[in-house]
């Protein structure tokens, strides 16, 4: 994400769906009952993507990372398909390989929605309060880890109830591939896959970013709310319904982020983030500085989208 202004543990997990947490999700899935959301299950996917360590392309933590988005993915029942082209690291000349990792669920048509969210991590942080670590990758538990944690939980959810209407769940990659004075190099997965954008096509989009700060303040982003209107006053609606403390309807200011190729592609799209987060793009950017609460208030918005009827 760039425009605006924002203010671990090693190892693997294996990939697995636990039959007590089923079962507790069984009891109110996407079923329309408020809180229904497992925040501590997307708490958990958010410290086991940062326990790879940063996820920036071409890292150990990248390749990791991928396999455990997929393993889960796919013990859900995901339709998988991973889209992989090469991309130049900006200001070098360097080869990449980048991968968004695509996820179906519910009929196989048209309609629908798509959520996704970014799980790359930024390869540098130059707004490090130490100047002697800003060539460094971060953690990104926030920007990167949080967006995906809930892409990952909806997906266990639809694995005990299926959505009735198609669901695209996506994780771009290389969308914080860019440096902070060249807008242009940023959102590379979301670009290649707008430029690749085939049927069954979703009726909208909902991108999510930087959702589990512990001092979040959730908005639509400007560009989204002028473009796709009438959604962005359906959030606003929901979150107010259910009395989102986090939630600030009035606003994020115009944002470059994975949004905006899609609504070029003609896909209307919203952004829901939280571009305040005093940690953004520095090594303070780490779940210690997130919040389960943040988590659960985020995911309880969109399993409301979800299970609201909205969609065909």
């Amino acid at each position: 994400m760039v425009g605006g202004t924002p203010g671990a543990r090693r190892g693997r997990r294996a990939v697995r769906i636990r039959a007590a947490w089923l079962l507790a999700v069984l009891a109110a899935s996407v079923s329309g009952v408020a809180g229904a959301f497992p925040a501590e299950r997307a708490w958990e996917h958010l410290e086991a993507q940062c326990a790879f360590g940063p996820r920036n392309p071409g890292s150990p933590g990248h390749a990791a990372c991928r396999a455990y988005i997929v393993g889960v993915l796919r013990a859900s029942g995901g339709r998988i398909h991973e889209q992989t082209f090469m991309h130049t690291i900006p200001g070098t000349h360097e080869p990449v390989a980048l991968t968004n990792i695509l996820a179906r669920y519910g009929p196989l048509r048209s309609g629908g929605l798509l959520i996704g969210a970014h799980w790359d991590t930024r390869p540098w942080a130059e707004r490090d309060p130490n100047p002697q670590q800003r060539d460094e990758p971060i953690l990104g538990a926030n920007d990167g880890a949080s967006g995906v944690a809930i892409l990952l939980t909806l997906a266990e959810m639809f694995a005990v109830e299926a959505p009735s209407f198609p669901v695209l769940l996506v994780c771009f990659d290389g969308e914080d591939l860019g440096r902070e004075e060249h807008p242009e190099e940023y959102c590379a997965g979301s670009r290649h896959f707008a430029r690749y954008l085939s049927e069954p096509f979703p009726e909208a989009g909902l991108v999510l970013d930087m959702v589990a700060s512990e001092t979040m303040l959730l908005s639509v982003e400007d560009i989204s709310r002028e473009q796709v209107a009438e959604f962005a006053r359906l959030i606003d609606e929901l979150a107010a319904d259910l009395k989102l403390p986090a939630y600030d309807p009035f606003g994020a200011p115009s944002l470059i982020d994975d949004h905006i190729p899609l609504i070029q592609a003609g896909l209307p799209t919203v952004l829901l983030v939280d571009f305040r987060d005093p940690h953004w793009h520095t090594h303070a950017d780490v779940p210690a500085n997130c919040s389960a609460a943040s988590l659960a208030q985020t995911g309880r918005l969109v399993e409301r989208i979800l299970s609201g009827g909205y969609f065909r």
